[in-house]
């Protein structure tokens, strides 16, 4: 093969992994998750912090990543937020387009103050919130999501919380668009960060 043959093979080599790029950036993704398509209208919310209130409604523009839990649960809450603290570590700057905020559906126990420290030790941009009894008891089912307080041990006064385990992502509207199930893995999640990035 001479000079003029061998540069015309790398141009046709070149041509097709840029053809193939193309293609690939113009599938849709893979989700990980379960893509809701149309987005769903989701209700505002106005719940408290440590830092004082916070309104669903003033983190537009941002995508929201939403999960209900408590701070005394002993697994699957922990596991979940610091899988999505791995998942955004690996996003770096681009991570500045998501929030993640932890709703306490155990206002007895957690405080404002004690659901923002609990957050925040997972990441200093993760927003901890609560309410009363009576707000967490409206606000939860608005999201499709099922807690039940058990009753407590009669000796300790210990009592656990079952409660739905999925993230919900909201676009930049508020919507719904996106849940993701207990159990994915940090690398799975950021396949999806990275695919929402484009929507």
């Amino acid at each position: 093969m001479n000079n003029r043959q061998t540069l015309i093979f790398l141009l046709v080599v070149a041509a097709l992994i840029g053809a193939l790029a193309v293609y690939q950036s113009l599938q849709p993704p893979r989700w990980k998750g379960s893509f809701i398509n149309p987005p769903a209208p989701m209700p505002d919310f106005l719940l408290q912090s440590g830092q004082g209130p916070v309104r669903l409604s003033d983190l537009r523009g941002k995508k929201v990543l939403l999960y209900f839990g408590y701070t005394g649960c002993p697994d699957v809450c922990p596991t979940t937020l610091g899988v999505l603290r791995e998942a955004l570590n690996a996003l770096g700057s681009q991570a500045e387009a998501f929030q993640v905020v932890f709703v306490s559906v155990d206002p007895g126990r957690d405080t404002p103050q004690l659901v923002s420290a609990y957050a925040a030790r997972f990441s200093p941009s993760f927003l901890g919130v609560t309410g009363t009894v009576e707000e967490i008891a409206q606000v939860a089912p608005a999201f499709g999501v099922f807690y039940k307080l058990n009753p407590p041990d009669p000796k300790s006064g210990y009592y656990s919380v079952d409660h739905s385990a999925s993230v919900l992502v909201l676009n930049e509207k508020g919507e719904l668009m996106l849940t993701w199930p207990y159990g994915l893995t940090a690398p799975e999640v950021e396949d999806d960060l990275r695919a929402l990035l484009r929507y």
